[in-house]
């Protein structure tokens, strides 16, 4: 286990670091903190840390000056800064100082920190099995389990983080003489984001702590040859030896019922294919990791395994997503029409088995969302608040089924704010019609006009197209071929002339509206007229 000093002057930050991630799972363990780097250059020496994770600014002594210092004083440990944006020709002065890595405090997520200290894991295992074999002790297979701990290094070979030196060394030692049947086992707990929501990180630690214990106690008593390791918090991986499929599908049905029971939480298990070599973990961890995310079609609280295949009947091209035909039935407010809609889409996502296609119906379907919102309404701060709340709930769902439920729900909710907002805007239209009665002859757009009543471009054209049964362009245009029909029956205007006094200021493009509109040309049209009064 390699010890970890943070320095910040920040309490929140140190708390922070120190609840960011599992760091005993991947074989480190904070042994002390300080607030600035006078105290932190004292914990040091009394420490003897291997990583030293270090604030730049800070009150009596900075980050800088106890970088400096303690390289005078120790070559070999890791060093980490934690920077701002406006601070990183700082970062740049450190990494000449001798720092390891460094980390943007307003970007920082626990698998940031993670990746960098299962980085650091591997380098410093490497710098300890190279010093232990320069002194000519030999060293024995368990010798070389003692220097790295195991579920650390079954991660780092899952995750793909370890040096590739590092990873042939360990393989020589723990595959020598053994080549086994291996099964994957990654076990997630379902509604993660609710419960980190409904639960404190002490109250989550200790759910993953007894969701573990539950694991190897069943492991146990069935005599499964395991080792259990995790990613991160409500995460477990199970590698079991020699157990077969069907066993292990047991063991995951067993795992389910008892956390159930237990911990009155659900976790869904996701299941690799049989494996015959440590060097295909990183394969297998894949497998059993997509296998675990079709829980999104296939439901929560269930083994699922990786030979689950898409329906063989499914068509060739997925269902487009047409957010035009969603719209429309939103402002039609037709709810069956949307129902019907939604049902096809995700029916369609589900008949796949593509996850990532799921994902991108989602968030489009939610941006169409938010856009919709942002038409209906001028209250920022609404919406705004709106948004987020929307991010925030879609978060918390699982499955297909629940996201499809969810849809269907803030639509039919967006459907009555339309419906709302169209009674509110009954004035809006004659409003529309009596400018373009003034102004034809100008330039009108739907920008032009929504500019003229405060609304929307999209809302505008949906709503004159419910109060008038027409377009608001097709409205224009015939208002402008009306006038001239007027202009060629009372005067002698030439045919580019009434064009412009129409508002089209193209003569050629004039006639060929004219014509589509009245079945003759202006001047036919003339012609006609003419013809009739003097009859």
């Amino acid at each position: 286990m390699y010890k970890v000093l943070i320095v910040d002057d920040e309490h929140l930050v140190r708390y922070g670091i120190k609840a960011m991630i599992d760091w005993e799972s991947i074989g480190f363990q904070v042994v002390g903190e300080a607030s600035n780097g006078k105290e932190g250059l004292q914990a040091f020496h009394e420490l003897a840390p291997d990583v030293l994770i270090t604030d730049i600014k800070m009150p009596v002594m900075d980050g800088m000056e106890l970088i400096a210092q303690v390289r005078a004083i120790n070559r070999e440990a890791k060093l980490i800064l934690l920077t701002c944006l406006e601070d990183f020709e700082y970062a740049k002065r450190a990494i000449r100082l001798g720092t390891t890595d460094y980390l943007i405090k307003s970007n920082m997520m626990p698998q940031d920190m993670e990746t960098v200290m299962l980085d650091l894991k591997a380098a410093l295992d490497q710098e300890r099995g190279e010093q232990e074999g320069a002194s000519g002790a030999g060293r024995s297979s368990a010798g070389v389990r003692e220097t790295i701990a195991t579920d650390a290094f079954l991660m780092g070979l899952a995750l793909g983080t370890l040096s590739a030196g590092h990873i042939e060394a360990m393989l020589q030692v723990t595959e020598k003489h053994v080549r086994e049947e291996h099964i994957l086992l990654h076990i997630g707990l379902d509604y993660m984001e609710n419960a980190a929501q409904r639960l404190s990180e002490n109250e989550l630690t200790g759910l993953h702590t007894e969701g573990a214990a539950i694991m190897r106690h069943l492991c146990s008593t069935e005599e499964h040859s395991m080792e259990l390791f995790s990613s991160r918090t409500g995460e477990w991986n199970i590698l079991l030896r020699n157990a077969g499929d069907e066993a292990a599908a047991r063991l995951g049905q067993a795992i389910i019922q008892r956390v159930s029971e237990v911990l009155n939480v659900s976790v869904t298990v996701g299941m690799s294919s049989a494996f015959y070599a440590l060097a295909e973990l990183r394969d297998a961890y894949l497998e059993a990791e997509q296998a675990y995310r079709l829980k999104l079609f296939l439901g929560c609280g269930s083994v699922i395994r990786a030979d689950v295949r898409p329906a063989a009947d499914c068509a060739e091209q997925p269902v487009p997503l047409a957010n035009k035909k969603l719209n429309d039935y939103l402002y039609t407010l037709d709810s069956a029409a949307m129902r019907a809609y939604m049902d096809h889409v995700f029916n369609d996502a589900e008949t796949r088995l593509d996850v990532e296609r799921a994902q991108l119906i989602s968030i489009e379907l939610l941006l169409n969302l938010t856009n919709m919102y942002a038409d209906l309404t001028h209250d920022h701060e609404w919406l705004y608040e709106r948004k987020k709340e929307l991010y925030e709930q879609i978060k918390e769902l699982e499955t297909l089924a629940d996201r499809k439920r969810w849809f269907i729900q803030v639509y039919e909710e967006l459907i009555h704010k339309v419906r709302s907002v169209y009674s509110s805007d009954q004035g809006t239209i004659p409003k529309v019609i009596a400018y373009i009665e003034q102004n034809y002859d100008q330039e009108l757009s739907l920008q032009v006009l929504s500019a003229q009543v405060h609304l929307s471009k999209n809302y505008l054209a949906n709503l004159f197209k419910k109060e008038r049964g027409e377009g608001v362009i097709d409205y224009i245009t015939r208002v402008r071929i009306d006038r001239a029909k007027s202009l060629l029956r009372g005067t002698d205007l030439k045919s580019a002339d009434i064009s412009l006094k129409v508002g089209i200021p193209d003569s050629k493009y004039f006639s060929k509206l004219f014509k589509k509109m009245t079945g003759v040309t202006p001047s036919e049209y003339r012609e006609a007229v003419h013809a009739l009064a003097h009859l």
